[in-house]
């Protein structure tokens, strides 16, 4: 952002540091409070960004909006951002202020029916957001449609497993049958194994998703949209609830068919 038009800016508030100190240096940045906060910047840190951008700034102030997307923005001086990169007078981004009584949609046409060098395509910004709302949405849909093929094939290597292991133990659950214990229980059991097992791969899972959250910073990103990916508990209860749930569904038909086994039939097999 071009640091004469910062002040314009109403809706940011610096809420360390200073704005003064930021305009009075070429490579100050006033960082936004979210990206700070998962970056664990603070006023006077060093943002060394030159292995993806070839940028170096210094943070001389961080700044608050409310609004998640803002706060996770990176202000710069333009022409040092423009310099750095050899871009000089190149941006892909431009945003406009309106007067509050002015058309959106006409001024976007204006703009693109303009003689520039380049073919822009400008929008208001409730389109903008729309736009981005629907490609975070599409990233969500893809997701789930992952979720549950991956859901699926959990449930198939659950339910072949639990029948190798049901057939492996006939005779086991032959003794069981003969020593009292009903088909309600013998079936209890090896579901209960089951969810046992599946909980504690679920927790295995859980817990490595939660350090690598923790120890990275990860984010994702639709058009200038930057939401950060965070595991808080309603999630990691969602996680273990679905993993006990695949290890139940996915062992009820070998524990039913284990546990209609005759006893004579159990005791004589071979294995």
């Amino acid at each position: 952002m071009d640091k004469q038009k910062f002040q314009k800016f109403r809706h940011y508030e610096v809420i360390e540091g200073s704005a003064e100190d930021f305009k009075a240096t070429r490579d100050g940045a006033l960082a936004g409070a979210s990206v700070a906060r998962r970056k664990g910047w603070k006023v006077g840190s060093t943002v060394d960004l030159r292995a993806q951008f070839g940028l170096l700034f210094v943070v001389k102030g961080i700044f608050f909006s409310g609004n998640e997307e803002q706060d996770n923005t990176i202000l710069a001086d333009i022409e040092y951002v423009q310099d750095q990169m050899g871009t000089r007078g190149v941006a892909n981004m431009v945003l406009v202020k309106l007067n509050p009584e002015t058309r959106a949609d006409d001024v976007a046409a204006q703009i693109d029916a303009m003689p520039l060098p380049t073919r822009t395509t400008t929008q208001a910004e409730k389109a903008f957001v729309s736009g981005m709302i629907e490609d975070l949405g599409d990233m969500i849909d893809i997701s789930r449609l992952v979720i549950l093929l991956t859901l699926a094939v959990v449930f198939v290597s659950v339910a072949n497993t639990v029948s190798m292991s049901v057939r492996d133990r006939v005779k086991q659950i032959g003794v069981l049958r003969t020593l009292g214990f009903t088909r309600l229980t013998v079936m209890a059991l090896i579901v209960s194994e089951a969810a046992l097992l599946c909980l504690a791969g679920g927790a295995l899972g859980v817990g490595a998703s939660f350090l690598v959250l923790t120890l990275q910073d990860v984010t994702v990103q639709a058009r200038s949209l930057n939401l950060e990916v965070s595991m808080p508990l309603e999630v990691v209860a969602a996680a273990l609830a679905v993993a006990g749930a695949v290890g139940v569904l996915g062992s009820a038909l070998p524990a039913l068919r284990a546990s209609r086994l005759r006893i004579v039939d159990a005791l004589g097999s071979v294995g």
